[in-house]
Protein backbone atom coordinates (compact mmCIF):
# COMPACT_ATOMS: atom_id res chain seq x y z
CA UNK A 1 0.00 0.00 0.00
CA UNK A 2 1.43 3.67 -1.01
CA UNK A 3 0.18 6.90 0.89
CA UNK A 4 1.78 10.10 0.43
CA UNK A 5 2.98 12.63 2.99
CA UNK A 6 0.24 15.91 2.32
CA UNK A 7 3.31 17.98 3.46
CA UNK A 8 6.33 17.59 1.49
CA UNK A 9 4.17 15.14 -1.00
CA UNK A 10 6.75 12.15 -0.17
CA UNK A 11 5.12 8.78 -1.35
CA UNK A 12 6.22 5.82 0.90
CA UNK A 13 4.87 1.76 1.55
CA UNK A 14 2.78 1.22 4.37
CA UNK A 15 1.67 -2.64 5.49
CA UNK A 16 -2.39 -2.61 7.08
CA UNK A 17 -0.37 -4.02 10.20
CA UNK A 18 1.45 -0.65 10.59
CA UNK A 19 -1.59 0.82 10.05
CA UNK A 20 -3.59 -0.92 12.30
CA UNK A 21 -1.29 0.10 15.45
CA UNK A 22 -1.95 3.37 15.20
CA UNK A 23 -5.55 3.83 13.78
CA UNK A 24 -3.59 5.06 10.51
CA UNK A 25 -1.39 7.49 12.08
CA UNK A 26 1.68 8.04 10.66
CA UNK A 27 5.13 9.88 10.72
CA UNK A 28 6.50 10.98 7.62
CA UNK A 29 10.31 9.76 7.70
CA UNK A 30 11.42 13.05 5.55
CA UNK A 31 9.93 15.97 7.51
CA UNK A 32 8.72 14.28 10.62
CA UNK A 33 5.12 15.54 9.75
CA UNK A 34 2.29 13.16 11.60
CA UNK A 35 -0.88 12.56 9.30
CA UNK A 36 -3.17 9.72 8.85
CA UNK A 37 -2.36 7.70 6.11
CA UNK A 38 -5.66 6.54 5.61
CA UNK A 39 -6.96 9.38 4.42
CA UNK A 40 -3.83 10.11 2.13
CA UNK A 41 -3.65 6.64 -0.16
CA UNK A 42 -2.27 6.35 -3.10
CA UNK A 43 -3.62 3.85 -5.89
CA UNK A 44 -0.47 1.36 -6.05
CA UNK A 45 0.15 1.68 -10.55
CA UNK A 46 0.14 -1.87 -11.67
CA UNK A 47 3.39 -2.82 -13.64
CA UNK A 48 3.62 -1.42 -17.01
CA UNK A 49 3.10 -4.34 -19.45
CA UNK A 50 6.49 -4.83 -21.71
CA UNK A 51 4.86 -5.37 -25.06
CA UNK A 52 7.72 -7.01 -27.37
CA UNK A 53 6.95 -5.09 -30.80
CA UNK A 54 8.38 -6.88 -34.10
CA UNK A 55 9.27 -3.92 -35.46
CA UNK A 56 9.80 -5.03 -39.73
CA UNK A 57 12.70 -3.27 -40.74
CA UNK A 58 12.38 -3.26 -44.86
CA UNK A 59 15.74 -3.97 -46.25
CA UNK A 60 15.64 -0.45 -48.75
CA UNK A 61 16.03 -2.22 -52.08
CA UNK A 62 18.83 -0.15 -53.64
CA UNK A 63 17.67 1.60 -57.15
CA UNK A 64 20.25 1.78 -59.48
CA UNK A 65 19.67 5.20 -61.66
CA UNK A 66 21.39 6.27 -64.56
CA UNK A 67 23.08 9.20 -64.07
CA UNK A 68 24.15 11.94 -66.96
CA UNK A 69 27.93 11.41 -67.72
CA UNK A 70 29.39 14.63 -68.42
CA UNK A 71 32.93 15.01 -69.77
CA UNK A 72 34.86 16.63 -66.74
CA UNK A 73 38.58 17.46 -67.09
CA UNK A 74 40.58 14.45 -65.01
CA UNK A 75 41.37 15.10 -61.64
CA UNK A 76 42.97 12.23 -58.97
CA UNK A 77 40.03 10.94 -57.24
CA UNK A 78 39.75 12.25 -53.85
CA UNK A 79 40.08 9.35 -51.12
CA UNK A 80 36.09 8.80 -50.18
CA UNK A 81 35.09 9.26 -46.49
CA UNK A 82 34.54 5.65 -44.63
CA UNK A 83 31.13 4.49 -45.59
CA UNK A 84 28.58 2.88 -43.26
CA UNK A 85 27.90 0.61 -45.62
CA UNK A 86 29.75 -0.35 -48.94
CA UNK A 87 28.06 0.56 -51.78
CA UNK A 88 28.72 -1.21 -55.37
CA UNK A 89 27.82 -1.03 -58.54
CA UNK A 90 27.66 2.64 -58.52
CA UNK A 91 23.95 2.11 -56.24
CA UNK A 92 22.78 4.39 -53.70
CA UNK A 93 21.20 3.40 -50.82
CA UNK A 94 18.01 4.93 -50.08
CA UNK A 95 17.15 6.42 -47.11
CA UNK A 96 14.70 5.27 -44.85
CA UNK A 97 11.41 7.38 -44.46
CA UNK A 98 11.28 9.68 -41.46
CA UNK A 99 10.17 7.97 -37.98
CA UNK A 100 11.32 4.73 -39.23
CA UNK A 101 13.73 2.41 -36.94
CA UNK A 102 17.21 2.47 -37.93
CA UNK A 103 18.65 -0.84 -38.62
CA UNK A 104 20.91 -2.78 -41.18
CA UNK A 105 19.19 -5.59 -42.56
CA UNK A 106 21.85 -8.47 -42.30
CA UNK A 107 21.62 -11.29 -44.78
CA UNK A 108 19.84 -14.81 -43.28
CA UNK A 109 18.95 -13.29 -40.10
CA UNK A 110 15.42 -11.63 -38.93
CA UNK A 111 14.67 -8.53 -38.21
CA UNK A 112 15.58 -7.29 -35.12
CA UNK A 113 12.91 -6.78 -32.66
CA UNK A 114 12.62 -3.24 -30.45
CA UNK A 115 11.80 -3.27 -26.64
CA UNK A 116 10.37 -0.05 -25.55
CA UNK A 117 12.46 0.76 -22.31
CA UNK A 118 10.50 0.58 -19.06
CA UNK A 119 8.89 3.78 -17.81
CA UNK A 120 11.24 4.75 -15.05
CA UNK A 121 9.12 5.30 -11.49
CA UNK A 122 8.41 8.91 -10.35
CA UNK A 123 11.58 9.81 -8.46
CA UNK A 124 9.25 11.14 -5.76
CA UNK A 125 8.34 7.13 -4.69
CA UNK A 126 10.69 6.19 -1.96
CA UNK A 127 10.63 2.66 -1.17
CA UNK A 128 11.60 2.43 2.81
CA UNK A 129 9.85 1.38 5.84
CA UNK A 130 8.80 4.04 7.86
CA UNK A 131 10.08 4.23 11.83
CA UNK A 132 6.89 3.07 13.95
CA UNK A 133 9.37 3.34 17.50
CA UNK A 134 8.59 7.28 17.76
CA UNK A 135 5.61 7.09 15.21
CA UNK A 136 3.50 9.56 16.82
CA UNK A 137 3.73 11.92 19.67
CA UNK A 138 1.97 10.82 22.54
CA UNK A 139 -0.88 12.88 22.84
CA UNK A 140 -0.72 16.26 25.23
CA UNK A 141 -2.39 15.09 29.22
CA UNK A 142 -5.07 16.78 29.43
CA UNK A 143 -4.34 19.79 31.69
CA UNK A 144 -5.31 18.02 35.24
CA UNK A 145 -4.69 20.69 37.57
CA UNK A 146 -8.58 22.47 37.50
CA UNK A 147 -10.10 19.08 38.53
CA UNK A 148 -7.30 19.05 40.82
CA UNK A 149 -8.31 22.72 42.70
CA UNK A 150 -11.87 21.75 42.41
CA UNK A 151 -11.61 18.22 44.03
CA UNK A 152 -9.55 19.97 46.79
CA UNK A 153 -12.24 22.81 47.00
CA UNK A 154 -15.09 20.55 47.47
CA UNK A 155 -13.05 18.63 49.84
CA UNK A 156 -12.20 21.84 52.06
CA UNK A 157 -16.19 23.21 51.57
CA UNK A 158 -17.40 19.49 52.66
CA UNK A 159 -14.95 19.46 55.63
CA UNK A 160 -15.72 23.05 56.68
CA UNK A 161 -19.31 21.38 56.52
CA UNK A 162 -18.67 19.02 58.76
CA UNK A 163 -16.93 20.57 61.25
CA UNK A 164 -19.61 23.28 61.52
CA UNK A 165 -22.01 20.52 62.04
CA UNK A 166 -20.50 18.59 64.48
CA UNK A 167 -18.36 21.15 66.55
CA UNK A 168 -19.79 20.51 69.83
CA UNK A 169 -18.88 16.66 69.86
CA UNK A 170 -15.75 17.89 68.20
CA UNK A 171 -15.11 19.66 71.28
CA UNK A 172 -15.98 17.52 73.35
CA UNK A 173 -13.98 14.25 71.45
CA UNK A 174 -10.91 16.45 71.67
CA UNK A 175 -10.97 19.25 74.07
CA UNK A 176 -7.62 21.07 72.85
CA UNK A 177 -8.78 21.32 69.76
CA UNK A 178 -11.41 24.12 71.17
CA UNK A 179 -8.91 26.99 70.71
CA UNK A 180 -8.81 26.27 66.83
CA UNK A 181 -12.51 25.17 66.93
CA UNK A 182 -13.13 29.01 68.71
CA UNK A 183 -11.43 30.55 65.58
CA UNK A 184 -12.99 28.43 63.13
CA UNK A 185 -16.34 29.69 64.78
CA UNK A 186 -15.27 33.11 64.40
CA UNK A 187 -14.41 33.03 60.92
CA UNK A 188 -17.68 31.08 60.09
CA UNK A 189 -19.67 33.46 62.12
CA UNK A 190 -20.98 30.92 64.11
CA UNK A 191 -20.81 29.55 67.96
CA UNK A 192 -19.26 26.96 70.25
CA UNK A 193 -21.87 26.46 72.79
CA UNK A 194 -21.55 24.21 75.42
CA UNK A 195 -22.92 20.34 75.44
CA UNK A 196 -26.59 19.94 76.03
CA UNK A 197 -27.66 16.09 77.01
CA UNK A 198 -30.70 16.84 78.28
CA UNK A 199 -30.75 13.23 79.47
CA UNK A 200 -27.73 13.67 81.52
CA UNK A 201 -29.35 16.09 83.85
CA UNK A 202 -31.88 15.40 85.85
CA UNK A 203 -33.77 16.99 88.99
CA UNK A 204 -32.57 15.35 92.13
CA UNK A 205 -35.45 16.82 94.78
CA UNK A 206 -37.75 19.62 94.53
CA UNK A 207 -40.80 20.87 96.60
CA UNK A 208 -43.60 23.89 95.78
CA UNK A 209 -45.75 25.20 98.49
CA UNK A 210 -47.02 28.70 99.83
CA UNK A 211 -44.95 31.38 100.48
CA UNK A 212 -44.73 31.84 104.69
CA UNK A 213 -44.22 35.56 104.06
CA UNK A 214 -47.38 36.47 101.19
CA UNK A 215 -49.88 34.16 100.73
CA UNK A 216 -50.07 35.47 97.22
CA UNK A 217 -46.58 33.88 96.42
CA UNK A 218 -45.65 30.14 95.92
CA UNK A 219 -42.15 29.04 97.11
CA UNK A 220 -40.21 26.37 94.85
CA UNK A 221 -37.17 24.74 96.15
CA UNK A 222 -35.55 22.30 94.01
CA UNK A 223 -31.94 21.00 93.41
CA UNK A 224 -30.58 19.62 89.71
CA UNK A 225 -27.80 17.88 89.06
CA UNK A 226 -25.34 17.43 85.91
CA UNK A 227 -24.82 14.02 85.96
CA UNK A 228 -22.60 14.07 82.76
CA UNK A 229 -18.65 14.17 82.83
CA UNK A 230 -18.31 17.43 81.04
CA UNK A 231 -19.41 20.75 81.48
CA UNK A 232 -22.89 21.68 79.81
CA UNK A 233 -24.94 24.24 78.95
CA UNK A 234 -27.87 25.22 82.31
CA UNK A 235 -31.42 24.15 81.15
CA UNK A 236 -34.31 25.80 81.42
CA UNK A 237 -37.14 24.89 83.53
CA UNK A 238 -40.63 24.37 82.53
CA UNK A 239 -42.84 24.40 85.89
CA UNK A 240 -46.94 23.42 85.69
CA UNK A 241 -49.27 23.92 88.29
CA UNK A 242 -52.29 22.14 88.57
CA UNK A 243 -55.77 21.95 90.02
CA UNK A 244 -57.51 19.01 91.68
CA UNK A 245 -58.09 17.32 88.66
CA UNK A 246 -54.50 17.25 87.19
CA UNK A 247 -55.30 20.33 84.83
CA UNK A 248 -52.73 22.64 84.26
CA UNK A 249 -53.77 26.69 85.38
CA UNK A 250 -50.38 28.20 84.86
CA UNK A 251 -47.27 27.16 82.49
CA UNK A 252 -44.01 28.58 83.05
CA UNK A 253 -40.79 28.76 81.69
CA UNK A 254 -37.84 29.69 83.43
CA UNK A 255 -34.41 30.37 80.99
CA UNK A 256 -31.09 30.08 83.14
CA UNK A 257 -30.99 33.67 84.00
CA UNK A 258 -34.39 33.68 85.79
CA UNK A 259 -33.13 31.10 88.41
CA UNK A 260 -29.23 31.61 88.32
CA UNK A 261 -27.53 33.60 91.01
CA UNK A 262 -26.78 37.07 89.51
CA UNK A 263 -23.48 35.63 90.60
CA UNK A 264 -23.01 33.26 88.97
CA UNK A 265 -22.32 33.75 84.94
CA UNK A 266 -24.73 31.79 82.34
CA UNK A 267 -21.72 31.50 79.82
CA UNK A 268 -19.31 29.45 82.59
CA UNK A 269 -21.77 26.53 81.91
CA UNK A 270 -22.82 23.58 84.40
CA UNK A 271 -19.97 22.20 85.89
CA UNK A 272 -19.57 18.54 85.48
CA UNK A 273 -20.80 16.16 88.17
CA UNK A 274 -22.28 19.20 89.61
CA UNK A 275 -25.48 20.01 91.99
CA UNK A 276 -27.50 22.95 91.63
CA UNK A 277 -29.86 24.37 94.53
CA UNK A 278 -32.91 26.72 93.26
CA UNK A 279 -35.15 28.78 95.54
CA UNK A 280 -37.81 30.59 93.83
CA UNK A 281 -40.91 32.49 94.55
CA UNK A 282 -43.86 32.30 91.93
CA UNK A 283 -46.93 35.05 92.19
CA UNK A 284 -49.94 33.22 92.02
CA UNK A 285 -52.79 35.52 93.61
CA UNK A 286 -56.44 34.13 93.88
CA UNK A 287 -54.95 31.04 91.70
CA UNK A 288 -56.04 27.62 93.38
CA UNK A 289 -53.13 25.36 92.39
CA UNK A 290 -52.95 21.52 94.29
CA UNK A 291 -50.00 20.62 92.31
CA UNK A 292 -46.87 21.23 90.07
CA UNK A 293 -44.47 19.36 87.39
CA UNK A 294 -41.66 20.78 87.15
CA UNK A 295 -39.26 19.35 83.83
CA UNK A 296 -35.77 20.45 82.87
CA UNK A 297 -35.49 20.61 79.14
CA UNK A 298 -33.41 22.20 76.51
CA UNK A 299 -34.55 24.52 73.64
Amino acid sequence: MLTRCPNCVTTFRVTPEQLKARQGRVRCGQCEQVFNALETLVEEAAPAAVVVTEVAVAAAEPTIESPEIEATPFAPPEPPPTPAAEITGGATLQSPEPGAVEAVAEPGKDSPTVRPATTPEPQTLVDYEPTFEDLLAEEPPRRAWPWVLGVVFALLVLSGQAIHHFRVELALIAPEAKPALAAFCDMAGCDLPLPRKVGLVGIDSSDLHPDPANAAQLLLVATIKNRAPFAQAYPHLELTLTDTADKALLRRVLAPADYLPKAKPVDDGFAASADLALRLTLEVKDLAAVGYRLYVFYP
